[in-house]
């Protein structure tokens, strides 16, 4: 039986290592099925689940993933994910409220740099004013 090296890596370390039949990958593109001899490929993952088969049998393993990028060559498959866990009903509790405490804090922080360069825009405004100088508008 001709078989994958598989490697799942991610920030906390190492999600998955092993030799698998087949794995099913969450891309931009759509679900892509790996098996032994596949074509050379990298491709951006999304959020979603990875899908292992450990052999011929239905015996399956799968790793819930926030994205990352997947690389496909000579029988190996390398993923470098954000954020990896095995996807289990208590992890998948965990991964969802990962997530969305992920999405809060992305928001806010977009929310903090505009506001910095609102109250940058309104500093140098008053200073303007204060000196005189002529107020130069971007035309929009």
């Amino acid at each position: 039986m001709n078989v994958l090296a598989l490697e799942i890596l991610s920030p906390e370390g190492s999600a998955f290592k092993g030799n698998v039949y087949s794995v099913s990958l969450p891309t931009l593109a759509g679900i892509i099925e790996v098996l032994p001899g596949h074509t050379n490929l990298v491709s951006k993952l999304k959020r979603g689940e990875i899908i292992i088969r450990l052999g011929d049998g239905a015996e399956t393993k799968k790793i819930a993933v926030t994205g990352g990028f997947a690389e496909i060559s000579q029988n190996a498959v390398n993923i470098v994910a954000e954020f990896a866990i095995i996807s289990d009903d208590e992890n998948r509790h965990k991964f969802e409220e990962a997530v969305k405490l992920a999405a809060s804090i992305k928001a806010n922080k977009k929310d903090a740099q505009n506001s910095a360069a609102i109250e940058m825009q309104l500093k140098k405004a008053a200073s303007e004013l204060k000196s005189n100088a002529p107020i130069k508008r971007k035309k929009r």
